[in-house]
């Protein structure tokens, strides 16, 4: 959302604000990805699992990875 005369640090606020708003919840955002992502989550959190790579830094910087990027995961 870009509001007409308002000065560019106003318009960076509300870009970063929609942005968490899109991304506050991760299972929103793994959802397309993958069948079960609560379930992804649960077990990620018990055996200390990581999700590493441009996926992930896209999670947080939207639009930083291409949609072919995929997931690095750890254990």
């Amino acid at each position: 959302m870009y509001i007409k005369g308002k000065d560019s640090i106003v318009n960076k606020l509300i870009l970063v604000l929609e942005a968490y708003r899109e991304r506050k919840n991760p299972m929103r955002y793994l959802r397309p990805h993958f069948i079960n992502p609560k379930s992804l989550l649960n077990i990620m959190a018990k055996v200390n699992v990581y999700i590493l790579g441009s996926r992930v830094v896209d999670y947080f910087v939207p639009s930083s990875a291409k949609p072919h990027f995929n997931f690095n995961i750890y254990i």
